[in-house]
């Protein structure tokens, strides 16, 4: 947006908000621009995410019979490496993947299950897959979202969730990572390392969905990724 334009928008307020984010040091790690700066830090030898475990709370859920994906359609938000897609795909799903990280998902794309396809994508900007979706699950990308683009992905997101349908997050855990506040972010354009949130938080955020369960992520789970400064939450949607 021109400098001279005066703000009266919605759009146009999220945009100069945006252009805060974009000029600060780290940059705006919710753009395309990010993607070599996300391939890095997720191939990085030794980082948590550096796994193809699957994340605790997935596991956990399918196995309680919350989660059904026999045949299911999914959208794994924030794909990574891929681990959760994979996953998916071997409980029977069919797999879209999305992420920044280009050069990731090209060099994972050819070990991946023939239900899984991989696309470098926005979830801000970016069309979403088409249709809706048996589950929508992000690991990891809400809470590297500046605070005002919370409202466009909410936006965005929910809708692609059917009805009947369950959406599932991990986000850093508020008390357990030291993180920015939302007024420091929007006035600096500093996102730190990502925001954290309390349980209530998600419930709050999410109100327009049903909870199902929110909850610390568990760190003991042989076999599946976890870690104590992460929270979860599974929703559904009313039928």
């Amino acid at each position: 947006m021109s400098d001279d334009v005066r703000i009266h928008t919605v759009e146009q307020l999220l945009d100069t908000i945006d252009a805060v984010v974009a000029t600060s040091a780290r940059g705006d790690r919710s753009q395309a621009s990010a993607a070599e700066f996300w391939t890095e830090l997720l191939s990085r030898p030794g980082h948590p995410l550096a796994t193809q475990l699957p994340d605790e709370p997935l596991v956990d859920w399918h196995e309680r019979g919350l989660l059904d994906l026999a045949g299911a359609r999914v959208l794994d938000i924030g794909c990574g490496s891929g681990r959760n897609s994979r996953w998916f795909a071997e409980q029977g799903a069919t797999v879209e993947g999305i992420d920044l990280a280009a050069p990731l998902l090209d060099s994972v794309r050819p070990t991946m299950p023939a239900s899984v396809n991989l696309t470098a994508s926005d979830i801000l900007r970016d069309p979403l897959p088409a249709g809706q979706f048996d589950l929508v699950y992000d690991s990891g990308c809400f809470h590297h979202l500046a605070p005002h683009r919370r409202i466009t992905y909410l936006a965005r997101v929910v809708p692609a969730v059917r009805d009947g349908g369950r959406f599932g997050i991990v986000t850093f855990a508020a008390g357990r990572v030291q993180t920015p506040t939302d007024l420091e972010v929007v006035t600096t354009g500093d996102t730190g390392g990502g925001m954290a949130f309390s349980l209530e938080d998600l419930r709050t955020i999410f109100a327009p969905l049903d909870p199902l369960e929110v909850r610390p992520v568990h760190s003991d789970r042989e076999g599946t990724f976890g870690a104590d400064f992460l929270n979860a939450a599974l929703f559904s949607t009313t039928t």
